[in-house]
């Protein structure tokens, strides 16, 4: 356990979904204590700053080893979470019947200076178009109408590394498929649609998606060869475009007019099915997708291709926001971990924000929302604390009482800036009736 913490009771009642992952309420309140030291603290987290945030600031801080515990050796399990979070994204949302999913999936690459951690090897890292040392991770996101969280991130182990951990090596699409789109379980009578780039496609892996109820939407590569329906030839997709009638489509996705040239048409795959493949021509660029719904336009399929981008603002957001990429820990299971409270406390300051409508509405970008919303989330904290205090108390007794609220509330790397800095924040303490 790392330290009882007190936090907001909209915050506690939030956490009260995920606590039934947890068969030990130390493990489900140190996640509790990790996700708000991720929401309320800064980005460029080190293993010993975050360590240092989820201590107390008096004498019974808890040690770096309490940090490790809970991330390495605590009996809990992502999949659980992942799921009561999922669950908790859901209800946010009142997913139900004849309601539509989307889950995109990805991979991203974390670089690395020594490969003492898991994982680690030369691996490309396409921002630099070149290999270098690091980790690679498959991560995924949700998305329901226009709102998406992220979901789920597992780690890709290159094949000479797999036998280290004793399990057998799994391409990244494997698991895409096995341990991200196989567990999500939906509520009754949704839809979930899995949308992922050409690197991702594979004949297999669309039929087993199919075959758990789910639809694919895709890019696919110029070369893959499809067939007319009721023929046995085939052809490349890029040749059958070719012949295709294009029309003017204009399509708006993220607040953006996007107008293509479309056209689509079904055809076959081989150990897939009937599809519906939709091609794109924009002034230099041909493209080439595919649906496995068939009653999709050509315009929805673009509009959910689009939306996959989603996923990379997930990815370049939970870093500079939450310090997705800044773990710094050793272990695939504690990285896998640390990654997962991430993705919470992103979901968390999200539906937090939505209740804010106007802000939501009318207010900036993503990155704008999220930092109003972990604002938010401080400044319910600190009215919080506030309310606890009498006002008819003497102001020295006040300040006291403050002081320790803060520290229970919180931790040493909030407290302090608060307690430490006293000289900073007096005036404005002041002018809010703080003291």
């Amino acid at each position: 356990m790392l330290g009882v913490t007190r936090l907001p009771p909209w915050f506690e009642q939030a956490f009260s979904t995920f606590e039934p992952a947890f068969s030990d309420s130390r493990n489900a309140d140190s996640l509790k204590h990790l996700v708000s030291t991720l929401i309320h603290g800064e980005t460029q987290w080190t293993v010993s700053g975050l360590s240092q945030g989820i201590s107390r600031p008096d004498g019974n801080a808890k040690s770096r080893r309490a940090y490790d515990y809970f991330f390495s050796g605590a009996d809990w399990s992502t999949t659980d979470l992942v799921q009561y979070h999922a669950e908790y994204v859901f209800d946010q949302l009142q997913v139900g019947a004849g309601d539509d999913v989307l889950l995109h999936i990805d991979d991203t690459f974390v670089p690395k200076t020594g490969d003492a951690t898991d994982g680690v090897a030369r691996l490309y890292n396409p921002v630099e178009g070149e290999t270098e040392l690091g980790n690679k991770i498959v991560t995924s996101c949700l998305q329901v109408g226009d709102v998406y969280v992220p979901y789920r991130a597992r780690m890709y182990l290159p094949e000479d590394l797999a036998p280290d951990f004793d399990e057998p090596f799994k391409k990244k699409t494997k698991i895409a498929v096995e341990e991200i789109v196989t567990p999500l379980q939906l509520p009754a009578g949704a839809a979930l649609t899995v949308v992922f780039d050409s690197a991702y496609y594979g004949d297999e892996r669309v039929a087993t998606i199919q075959n758990q109820g789910h639809d694919v939407v895709c890019r696919l590569k110029s070369n893959k060869h499809v067939s007319p329906q009721g023929v046995v030839w085939t052809q490349r997709v890029d040749a059958l475009a070719s012949t295709l009638e294009y029309e003017s489509t204009t399509i708006t996705v993220r607040g953006k007019e996007r107008t293509y040239d479309i056209a689509s048409k079904i055809v076959e795959i081989e150990g897939v099915g009937s599809v519906k493949i939709v091609a794109s021509e924009t002034e230099d660029t041909t493209r080439h997708y595919l649906s496995t719904d068939l009653g999709r336009s050509a315009a929805e399929i673009l509009e959910l291709v689009e939306h996959r981008w989603n996923i990379e603002t997930v990815h370049e957001e939970s870093n500079a926001k939450f310090g997705f990429k800044q773990y710094q820990l050793e272990g695939k299971q504690a990285i896998e971990r640390y990654v997962q409270l991430v993705f919470l406390a992103w979901t968390l300051v999200t539906f937090a924000e939505r209740a804010n409508v106007a802000f939501w509405d009318e207010r900036g970008g993503l990155s704008v929302r999220l930092d109003h919303a972990k604002e938010a989330y401080l400044v319910e904290t600190l009215i919080e604390i506030n309310d606890r205090v009498a006002p008819s108390l003497p102001r020295a007794e006040r300040r006291e009482q403050l002081h320790e609220l803060v520290r229970e509330f919180s931790w040493s790397s909030f407290a302090d800036s608060f307690v430490a800095a006293t000289d900073t924040y007096t005036l404005l303490n002041k002018r809010h009736s703080l003291y």
